[in-house]
């Protein structure tokens, strides 16, 4: 079997669904633009934007 490249912000994720994470709380920044590109296509985890 051939597995498939992901980034490392949706391998992040899927190892935080699996820990039974379903929000995530944080301030965005450029530094977690990627991550944040992660969450926006997936519906399993929301993030909310804490101040």
């Amino acid at each position: 079997m051939t597995q498939g490249k992901i980034t490392a912000s949706a391998a992040m994720l899927n190892v935080l669904k699996t820990w039974g994470v379903d929000t995530i709380y944080g301030i965005p920044s450029g530094t977690l633009s990627s991550l944040m590109d992660a969450l926006a296509e997936d519906k399993d985890i929301r993030f909310l934007q804490v101040r």
